[in-house]
Formats: C-alpha cells, sequence, structure tokens
C-alpha cells in the first residue's frame, strides 16, 4: 500500500492532469500560475523549509 501511495497515486494524478489538459485546453487558472510563477516558487520553497524544520525538530 506504501508504494502505491508512494509512486503510483502521483504518476496517475500526473496522467490523469496530462490527459485532461490536452483534451479540455489549458483552464484560465493554470494559465494565471504562469503569470506568479516567481510566489509559487518562494511558498514552495517556505513549505519544504518548514517541513524540514519540523521533521528535524520532532526527531531530536
Amino acid at each position: 500500500m506504501e508504494f502505491f501511495i508512494a509512486l503510483g497515486f502521483p504518476i496517475i494524478l500526473l496522467v490523469g492532469i496530462t490527459l485532461l489538459f490536452m483534451t479540455d485546453g489549458v483552464p484560465i487558472w493554470v494559465q494565471n500560475f504562469n503569470r506568479n510563477s516567481s510566489n509559487i516558487w518562494n511558498i514552495g520553497i517556505v513549505a519544504m523549509s518548514t517541513t524540514t524544520v519540523i521533521i528535524y525538530l520532532a526527531r531530536r
């Protein structure tokens, strides 16, 4: 079960989103991501850093 969650679920999600975009075109909300890509990167970096600190403190 952990194997499916770790590898299968992201692959299925990626393939599903790709097929959706290929058939219906790229939605407007995805096009808006392109304009705010620096904000998305910054939020992602902060989220990963925060998660790393939480994991480090939890293991201590």
